[in-house]
C-alpha cells in the first residue's frame, strides 16, 4: 500500500508517542498511520527523553504519568535540561548544545487533576483527556501540523 505524501512537507514529519499502557500506544499508533508520519514510540519517561535526545522529532504525545519521569518532566528536561543528542557527558547522557528547545507536544491524561493540566497548558501544550476519541486526537495533530515549519 502506498502513502501519498502531504507536500507541504519537504521530509516525513516523526512522531513519539510516549505513554507506559500498551494499548494507548497501539491506539494512537494506529490512528497516526493514515497520515504519513514516522511514528516512534517509548514505553516509560526515560525511554521518551533518550528518543527525543537521539532522534529529531517534530512532534510528541506524552503521557502525563510514565515510569522513570512524567511526561511533564520529560518536556522540561528536553527544553531546558543539560541534555542534547550528541557526545555522552555524565550519566551517559548527551551534553546540551543550544540554550533552549521547544516541542510541539500533546499531552495525554486520565488525572482529572486540575493542577496536572494547569501545568501542561503552562507549558503552552495541547492537552487530550483519556479516554479520547480518534477524532480528537485527529484534530489536535491536525492544529500542530498546520503550525510546522521547516
Amino acid at each position: 500500500r502506498r502513502i501519498r505524501m502531504d507536500t507541504r512537507f519537504p521530509r516525513t514529519v516523526s512522531v513519539l508517542v510516549g505513554d507506559d499502557d500498551v494499548a494507548v500506544r497501539e491506539s494512537v499508533v494506529a490512528i497516526l498511520a493514515r497520515r504519513p508520519l514516522r511514528v516512534v514510540t517509548a514505553s516509560s519517561g526515560d525511554h521518551a527523553l533518550r528518543v527525543l535526545l537521539s532522534a529529531p522529532i517534530d512532534l510528541s504525545f506524552l503521557d502525563v504519568e510514565m515510569p522513570g519521569m512524567t511526561g511533564i518532566e520529560v518536556l522540561r528536561r528536553y527544553a531546558t535540561g543539560p541534555f542534547i543528542a550528541g557526545p555522552a557527558g555524565p550519566a551517559g547522557l548527551p551534553v546540551r548544545a543550544s540554550p533552549r528547545r521547544l516541542m510541539p507536544t500533546i499531552f495525554m491524561s486520565g488525572n482529572r487533576d486540575a493542577r496536572i493540566r494547569h501545568d501542561c497548558e503552562s507549558l503552552g501544550r495541547s492537552f487530550l483527556d483519556k479516554p479520547f476519541g480518534a477524532d480528537d486526537l485527529r484534530e489536535a495533530v491536525d492544529r500542530i501540523l498546520a503550525d510546522l515549519t521547516f
